[in-house]
């Protein structure tokens, strides 16, 4: 189970803040599932990004995202 966690750290921490916002969202009446499934989602993402590759994998994908956007 160490093993696991330290191997997908980032994939696991990212999974469980998305899950404690759901349940915030439902327990103050927002109850999309839809919406809950989508936020865990990108947290297991972004979490198994930074995992193989670091943080700076993360701000390379929104550079590549938003590049020539700029005004």
């Amino acid at each position: 189970m160490r093993e696991f966690f330290m191997n997908h750290k980032w994939a696991v921490i990212l999974s469980v803040l998305a899950l404690i916002i759901v349940l915030l969202f439902y327990l103050i009446g927002f109850w999309w599932t839809l919406l809950a499934g989508v936020f865990v989602l990108i947290a297991i993402f972004f979490g198994r990004m930074i995992d193989r590759d670091g943080a700076e994998s993360v701000k390379d994908f929104f550079r590549k995202l938003f590049r020539g956007r700029r005004a």
